[in-house]
């Protein structure tokens, strides 16, 4: 007989996924900051505080997701499981 529904994700690869994902986010960010930083050096008045607010908007995006990364449970991998490079 056929199953109609197929077995769910794997938990353990599907929270190493998530934390790729958050990790890659925070590169994303890493970028974005130094974009708006850059931006932000040859405006002057408004057009500087609104790449300055953009700037500590993407910084506060970044410093939750580091907290996030931060706690994030690790879990002690056994010899045989081990990945080589």
């Amino acid at each position: 007989m056929k199953k109609i529904v197929p077995d769910p994700p794997n938990l353990e690869s599907s929270l190493v996924l998530l934390e790729c994902r958050v990790a890659h986010a925070v590169e994303l960010l890493n970028c974005a900051t130094a974009t708006a930083y850059e931006s932000a050096e040859s405006l002057h008045g408004q057009a500087r505080h609104l790449a300055m607010a953009s700037m500590h908007l993407i910084t506060q995006a970044q410093l939750a997701l580091n907290q996030t990364l931060d706690q994030w449970p690790t879990r002690a991998v056994e010899p045989e499981e081990e990945v080589t490079a």
